[in-house]
């Protein structure tokens, strides 16, 4: 057999796949039905910082890297390593290695350890974190994804009901639309911030359809030696050091995210004291409809945040700030600048009826799933039908 032979084989085998790939992704997969979203109602408020304690705010990352697909796997341990001894200098108290499609064991001996990968293998970027992980699921559509493709992802992946799902870096590659928010589900929390940029439209997306989504701010760093991938966007977790109350703190938005200054640091010892004199927030309030935050020092802004991103009102040069939430208030987030540029995203406040946070839940469209099930298998019956009858006919002549 000769080369040209072979390349046209491989290049055959490789049309097959392709085509296999997109039948199992546009046809074969199943599709949902997604009924249209409501923003938060009901006569109770969702207070996520109940029982707040200042005193266990802790420090954390769960989006970094050691090494890419193809890294080097000594070169890996080595970043391990620098990624472990960087963070604990900036004074971190949890540090999470979340590995493309592999749970990372290098912190699992401290009781803190969350078990978690970057789930998402294609170019388009619809990745998720996994936090609790028990396994690697390798599920994932090569092509541009559907929303249905999209939900069936998140589905699959929340099977195991004690892990908690965040989508991350949002719109890059136009991974995830601003439809795709209106109308996804299932899944725990959004990255509103990384190493790059931060994402509040999307969130404010998500919140204004009544979707009760949480917030998490992580490096999503891949190179430890470059100053901005190592502290530039971290979580204040109000938790024990134990993996439980991590976990349930993330799930009920117990946490703050921060996204971190960088620009005007060269050096980890710049940033280091930058980072030891942020300001603090020491309580957060809801008082008789009235939302409450105090600081130990004075910020920029303090702005409350409502229904599609509106600012309800807005604080400047000030340690403590209050707002009333209203009858037409469907929720309320906070954002605090400081002085340095510093922004703190905290969890939103919202409506809902006191016992579940939604009401709101796509389903499998069984008649329209089996529908192009069907007229697949109806075009493949045909085109065996037609070669058959193609052969007779040539027999036939013979």
């Amino acid at each position: 057999m000769n080369l040209l032979k072979l390349i046209k084989y491989f290049l055959f085998g490789i049309f097959i796949l392709i085509f296999i790939a997109l039948i199992f992704q546009y046809v074969v997969n199943v599709k949902y039905t997604f009924p249209e979203p409501h923003p938060f109602k009901g006569e109770f408020i969702y207070n996520p910082y109940r029982n707040f304690d200042e005193s266990k705010s802790r420090m954390a990352n769960f989006h970094s890297h050691d090494q890419n697909f193809f890294g080097n796997e000594k070169e890996a341990v080595l970043a391990i390593q620098g990624l472990d001894s960087l963070y604990r200098y900036l004074g971190y108290d949890i540090i999470s290695i979340s590995d493309y499609q592999r749970i990372n064991y290098y912190e699992s001996k401290n009781k803190w350890f969350v078990p978690v990968y970057e789930h998402g293998f294609q170019y388009y970027k619809t990745h998720k974190l996994v936090l609790n992980a028990k396994k690697v699921s390798w599920l994932d559509f090569p092509f541009r994804q559907t929303l249905s493709n999209k939900q069936f992802i998140i589905d699959q992946l929340k099977k195991d009901t004690t892990s908690v799902i965040t989508i991350v870096h949002p719109i890059y590659i136009k991974a995830y639309s601003f439809r795709d928010f209106k109308y996804l589900n299932n899944y725990n929390c959004l990255e509103i911030a990384n190493h790059e940029r931060h994402f509040s439209e999307c969130y404010d997306t998500i919140l204004s359809e009544g979707h009760p989504v949480f917030i998490m701010a992580d490096d999503d760093g891949h190179h430890v030696t470059e100053m901005n991938n190592v502290g530039s966007s971290f979580n204040l977790v109000n938790c024990d050091l134990v993996r439980d109350s991590v976990l349930y703190a993330l799930s009920k938005g117990r946490s703050i995210g921060v996204k971190f200054n960088l620009n005007s640091f060269t050096t980890n010892e710049e940033k280091k004291t930058a980072l030891l004199k942020l300001p603090e927030i020491k309580s957060i309030a809801f008082n008789n409809d009235t939302l409450t935050v105090s600081l130990n020092q004075a910020v920029k802004t303090i702005e409350f945040i409502g229904q599609r991103g509106t600012v309800r009102n807005k604080i400047a040069d000030c340690s403590t700030g209050s707002y009333f939430f209203g009858r037409h208030d469907t929720y309320i987030r906070i954002e605090i600048e400081c002085n340095d540029g510093t922004v703190y995203f905290l969890n939103p406040y919202f409506r809902y009826n006191g016992i579940i946070l939604t009401d709101y839940a796509p389903s499998i469209n069984v008649l329209k799933t089996w529908a192009w099930r069907s007229a697949l298998l109806v075009i493949l019956i045909l085109t065996l039908i037609i070669r058959r009858y193609k052969n007779i006919c040539i027999t036939t002549k013979k």
